[in-house]
């Protein structure tokens, strides 16, 4: 994303990402059923005049029945 946002790199540029958990969670979702899919969560500091970020990541192992379960919820979204 920085080779095509000058905003996303004047906003991630000077700003250090801290990862501050990590895990499994089991979710329940319409279209997705309840996968159990592996998370991280990242936390950007608020840059002076900027809010703070946090973003979860979630993904799940190729092939598994998480990674069909996402699929679903992929072709539901679109």
């Amino acid at each position: 994303m920085s080779a095509h946002s000058d905003e996303f790199r004047r906003i991630w540029g000077p700003v250090e990402v801290v990862m501050c958990a990590a895990g499994r969670k089991r979710l329940r979702h319409l279209e997705a059923g309840a996968p159990h899919l592996d998370y991280g969560t990242l936390h950007v500091p608020a840059a002076p005049g900027e809010t703070g970020l946090v973003v979860h990541v979630f993904s799940a192992d190729e092939d598994s029945q998480e990674a069909t379960a996402l699929g679903r919820l992929a072709t539901a979204m679109t």
